[in-house]
């Protein structure tokens, strides 16, 4: 049997308004149909994911000083560290909209920051995605970048985690590993007594 793995549009589907609504043709219609859906949603995902990275790359390129030629790997996180304290000031003054002993409501756009600050924290523990200015070569192109989306690919991107998450999750597997031996241990002693 021959595959029909071609794709077909509305235009090429004859007599679509005269169809059964179990027909095979109607199943054709159906598969265009949430064909062209999923391909208009994953183009929006794309854009949004796009700007959004290039917002970042923009923020990025326009806190570090000019005369600055690369910096190190410290450096970079103090600037991830501003970066995720971007919103601070405007979380602060809607919270001190609240009137203490009053009930009301958060405003949506303190919820939208709640959520936004959260997530980039969580990104941040597992691995930050910012310009790489140890390299002055790379420093140079993303200089020079004009805000292009077309030529965000050429600026070498680095991912950095947390130091304080990584110290923290070294140290909760090593204290599961000393629990995990502590028990091996006493199950051993345990055994031997028997």
């Amino acid at each position: 049997m021959v595959s029909n793995n071609k794709r077909h549009t509305m235009k090429s589907i004859k007599n679509k308004d005269m169809i059964h609504p179990s027909s095979r043709k109607a199943q054709q219609v159906m598969r265009v149909v949430l064909r062209k859906d999923r391909l208009e949603h994953r183009n929006k995902v794309r854009t949004s994911n796009s700007f959004s990275h290039a917002d970042r790359i923009l923020w990025f390129r326009h806190a570090v000083p000019d005369d600055v030629p690369s910096l190190s790997r410290e450096q970079h996180h103090e600037l991830i560290e501003e970066y995720l304290a971007r919103h601070n000031d405007e979380y602060q003054s809607l919270i001190a909209l609240h009137r203490p002993g009053k009930a009301r409501p958060k405003a949506a756009r303190e919820d939208l920051l709640t959520a936004v600050m959260a997530k980039e924290r969580r990104e941040y523990a597992s691995g930050f995605e910012l310009p790489d200015y140890t390299s002055p070569k790379n420093v140079k192109i993303l200089r020079e970048w004009d805000g292009d989306l077309n030529s965000v690919s050429r600026i070498k991107m680095l991912r950095l985690h947390d130091p304080k998450h990584l110290a923290n999750f070294a140290a909760a597997v090593a204290g599961a590993a000393a629990a995990g031996m502590a028990a091996s241990k006493a199950a051993e002693s345990s055994a031997m007594q028997e």
